[in-house]
């Protein structure tokens, strides 16, 4: 076995058994498991050449398998000996083993590709004919089962291989690949890299924790921080804790990752880095560097609060009231005075001076209409609707510049999970249609760039239900966030359908599901609700997935814009679970809430993005209309 593997000698033998067998395999685990050294170690002892394909989006049918020269072509037409192989066709015809990483990220098209070569050992190429592979080509794929970001590989695909689960390492052959890798002697930081390192996979409040090359990260920057403050890395210092602190966030915040609306990794990270460097140490025999990890520490942090499903809820007594959109009240309908919004936190947000005081004004308008009776009070009545018409246009004005500083996102296409099309050069894809572009170039001496045709994945379109809570928790500020909210997704989504659902204890329909919404309108609407009454959240859930069972797309997201409160009606998690995604902006930071929130996005297989201030709305719709 290569000195470069550690272990491994089961997964070794597993491998090389397979490809024996003549077997294409699949190596699935999480990253930083050396399913390519180890691959690399199997074909070496092989004798065996090895092309490497890195699965991703942006892997089209003709870059697998290869195309023929485009200026050969224009020159010669189709020739056999103008064609440019691709690392699938040159696999086959030397009968090498050809590794496709994150097979998972590679497109259902470009997938289908391998059908045959996986079957039966040949290929069909459009204007070269059959390739037929020689003996030894054999395909090794890996993947990463924990990648929310890809798609499921087909079940044709999976049934023409054998698949190896390939785990991390047990901690003492971690620590021999850390000591190997960064050629450190230091125990005591090798020790506590590899046990904070491991302590990132387990910890509750991480979906995916670092692999062992955050540990090797992590010991070589340590030792040169050390190096540049001239410090000794050892137990007991503080200087040189403070070094092991440092690289332990350099090397390991950015490759785990938070559950979402979870607390930052850095606060994460540094409590773990507590928990192994200071406080396991200080329990050890005085001048023992090892670290006391068969007693590991009992964790500072707080018990997880009641899953949503568990919070007790009234029942309802008397059916809730839903008004579809034709039956709700036009912008300047709307006669109660509740407070909508705290003006003075908005204009905060705007850097300048508050320019509404709506509680204020509302209630120096009702004061005076007790005083007045007869014509007087009709007068003073409509002076006042006047005025609150005023404070709606001045609210809407708000939200709309705050909108507008922000920059918009157009999500046209979506690589690797669209359709492949060909459309016109638009200085983007270099995967050209050939034959489409000879079509429109013929008997042009002079082609202009637009006369090209390439392939591109266009993202199919989607349909989004906005889930507005509007209920008593939500006055003031809230009401005037959940209006931006509304207008942000108006304005990120492109070609897509949308609808606006508000409820509280009842609900109601604010725009129907729509390729075109009313910005403005819709802004007036939002911000003409009176936040009021208890939460029916099952309510809103209905009547977003209502809307969402009348489109014509394929994909149907939800997105909740609440704090996951409920005090009424039935146990919103169920109807949560039958979104085909349901992402949820939480508009709270109480832990309870947060964790309300999690639940809710989990259970509607989503995610969940904190927005807590009037600015960060917007950046959160985005981010989800990008997920």
């Amino acid at each position: 076995m290569s000195a470069a593997v550690v272990g491994r000698r089961r997964e070794r033998e597993a491998v090389q058994a397979s490809l024996d067998a003549g077997l294409h395999v699949l190596l699935e685990g999480p990253p930083g498991t050396s399913k390519s050294t180890l691959l690399r170690d199997v074909a070496a002892e092989m004798g065996q050449a090895l092309f490497f394909v890195e699965g991703n989006a942006g892997l089209t049918p003709a870059r697998l398998a290869g195309a023929h020269a485009p200026h050969e072509v224009l020159a010669h037409g189709y020739r056999d000996e103008d064609f440019v192989p691709g690392p699938l066709v040159e696999a086959m015809r030397e009968g090498a083993l050809l590794y496709i990483e994150e097979l998972n990220r590679v497109p259902a098209d470009t997938l289908n590709l391998l059908l045959g070569p996986l079957a039966e050992g040949r290929l069909a190429v459009a204007r070269l004919g059959e390739v037929h592979a020689r003996e030894g080509f054999r395909l090794i794929a890996a993947m990463n089962p924990f990648d929310h970001g890809a798609a499921p590989v087909s079940r044709a695909v999976l049934d023409r291989l054998v698949r190896l689960a390939v785990v991390p390492q047990p901690e003492d052959e971690e620590r021999t690949i850390v000591a190997a890798r960064t050629g450190s002697q230091n125990d005591w930081l090798i020790e506590g890299s590899v046990a904070v390192t491991r302590a990132t996979r387990d910890h509750p409040e991480l979906d995916h924790g670092a692999s062992v090359r955050g540990a090797i990260d992590l010991v070589a920057v340590a030792e040169r921080l050390a190096a540049h403050r001239d410090l000794t890395l050892r137990a007991r210092e503080k200087d040189a804790e403070r070094a092991v602190l440092s690289a332990t966030l350099l090397a390991l915040s950015g490759r785990v990752q938070v559950a979402s609306c979870g607390r930052p990794a850095e606060v994460i990270l540094r409590e773990l880095f507590e928990d192994i460097f200071l406080l396991a140490p200080a329990r050890a025999p005085r001048g023992a560097h090892v670290l006391d990890l068969e007693n590991p520490v009992v964790s500072r942090r707080p018990p997880r609060p009641a899953p949503l499903g568990r919070v007790p809820a009234r029942p309802v007594e008397q059916a809730p009231d839903v008004a579809p959109e034709r039956a709700w009240p036009k912008a300047g309908e709307v006669k109660a005075a509740p407070a909508v919004m705290s003006a003075a936190d908005v204009a905060r947000a705007l850097d300048r001076p508050a320019a509404i005081d709506r509680d204020a004004e509302l209630q120096e308008s009702q004061d005076a209409l007790a005083d007045l009776g007869g014509e007087g009070r009709e007068d003073a009545e409509r002076d006042s609707e006047e005025r609150e018409e005023d404070l709606y246009e001045r609210a809407r004005r708000l939200a709309r510049e705050i909108l507008l500083r922000l920059p918009k996102r157009v999500l046209t296409a979506n690589a690797g999970r669209g359709k492949l099309a060909t459309i016109r050069y638009r200085w983007g894809s270099d995967d050209l249609d050939l034959d489409r572009t000879l079509e429109e170039i013929a008997g042009n001496p002079f082609p202009e760039a637009e006369d090209f045709w390439v392939h591109e994945r266009l993202r199919a379109r989607r349909a989004y239900a906005l889930m507005l809570d509007v209920s008593g928790s939500m006055r003031g500020e809230q009401l005037v966030n959940a209006a931006v909210a509304a207008g942000a997704l108006a304005t990120a989504i492109d070609r897509d359908d949308l609808a606006v659902i508000a409820f509280w204890r009842d609900g109601a329909v604010l725009e129907p599901l729509s390729a075109r919404i009313d910005t403005e309108r819709l802004l007036r609407r939002v911000l003409s609700l009176p936040a009021r009454g208890l939460t029916n959240l099952h309510l809103g859930l209905e009547l977003g997935l209502r809307e969402l069972s009348r489109a014509s797309t394929r994909d149907r997201i939800g997105i909740l814009f609440s704090d996951a409160g409920h005090n009424l009606g039935e146990d919103p998690l169920a109807m949560a679970a039958r979104f085909q995604v349901l992402h949820v902006v939480a508009i709270s930071a109480e832990p309870a809430r947060v964790r309300a929130c999690h639940d809710v996005a989990s259970r509607g297989g989503g995610r969940c993005v904190l927005a807590t201030s009037l600015e960060e709305i917007p950046a959160a719709i985005n981010e989800l209309v990008g997920a």
